[in-house]
């Protein structure tokens, strides 16, 4: 299996363009999937291999987790 490519790009009259630097490691068969792109995106952007992952792709999120209660029987119910 090969390792899937992201990228993101601008659909232009129905075309999308694939960068210069992934044309020669895109098989000739591909499936598409389009996801748009907002501006509170986390844009991570396509990655070789070789490429690491630096703290500034990442973000932290907090959730107000006050008045919430957490019931286990609830929560392992089959419903």
């Amino acid at each position: 299996m090969q390792q899937a490519i992201q990228f993101e790009t601008i659909i232009e009259s129905g075309i999308i363009r694939i960068p210069e630097q992934f044309i020669k490691a895109v098989p000739t068969a591909v499936v598409v999937t389009l996801v748009p792109v907002s501006d509170t995106h986390i844009k991570m952007g396509a990655r070789s291999k070789a490429e690491t992952l630096s703290p500034e792709d990442f973000s932290a999120i907090k959730i107000d987790l006050k008045g919430w209660k957490f019931d286990r029987e609830e929560a392992n119910e089959r419903r």
